[in-house]
């Protein structure tokens, strides 16, 4: 039976270091405590609140303040006494999918041309993936921005800035071309950009000071009935 969750908090932040912790899918596992660390800062609201509320035990988990700020803020507004609480929740999960879509949007520079060959047939042929792709990265002030850590989602393709911001990664002949979002690998830094594989150099990647994230024994507190 789902928990009715009324709030959110995190009481105790775990003061254990992240990136020093066993690396799992989605998670990381703390040796301190012996339990396993959900990542929840790329989850949605929806998300979070049904992993929640579907959990048999207390759960560890890793999100920005922000995040705990607006969850807390649309637990608020979903009606105490309306037994279709998930449809709200499908509500905050396609709002802030729109979100996303419209920041991505942004990193998007080159137009996507479709062509017609003379008989009107679309071409049904695959994507040709270049054999490497590179860009430079910079930092807020513009300066090229060195030892940046930088990760194909999905993947296990990834790359180091050199002294002048350049990174570079090869890629395979079966490399998917899904898999085009690129994101700085950091607890200082946070930027993101997608991809363009019809060329080789990709677009200036500015960097960003990351949200503090906050870690530890996430607490509930069940709706009243």
């Amino acid at each position: 039976m789902k928990t009715r969750i009324n709030e959110v908090t995190i009481a105790e932040p775990c003061l254990q270091n992240w990136d020093e912790m066993e690396k799992g899918e989605g998670f990381n596992f703390c040796k301190a405590c012996s339990k396993n660390v959900i990542d929840f800062s790329g989850y949605t609201n929806a998300e979070i609140i049904n992993v929640l509320a579907n959990a048999g035990s207390s759960i560890c988990g890793r999100l920005s303040q922000t995040q705990l700020n607006q969850l807390n803020y649309h637990l608020a507004i979903v009606p105490t006494n309306n037994r279709n609480w998930m449809k709200y929740l499908g509500v905050l999960a396609i709002g802030m999918s729109i979100f996303m879509m419209d920041a991505r949007a942004e990193n998007l520079k080159t137009p996507i041309e479709i062509t017609r060959d003379i008989n009107n047939k679309t071409d049904d042929k695959k994507p040709v993936v270049p054999k490497k792709i590179y860009g430079y990265v910079i930092g807020a002030d513009n300066k090229p921005a060195a030892g940046i850590r930088l990760v194909i989602v999905n993947t296990d393709f990834f790359a180091l800035t050199d002294k002048n911001g350049r990174y570079e990664i090869t890629l395979g002949d079966k490399f998917d071309v899904s898999k085009n979002q690129l994101v700085v690998d950091s607890i200082q830094y946070a930027a993101f950009l997608t991809l363009d594989f019809s060329k080789e150099k990709q677009n200036k990647l500015k960097l960003k000071k990351a949200e503090s994230m906050i870690m530890g024994k996430i607490m509930i507190a069940p709706k009243k009935k």
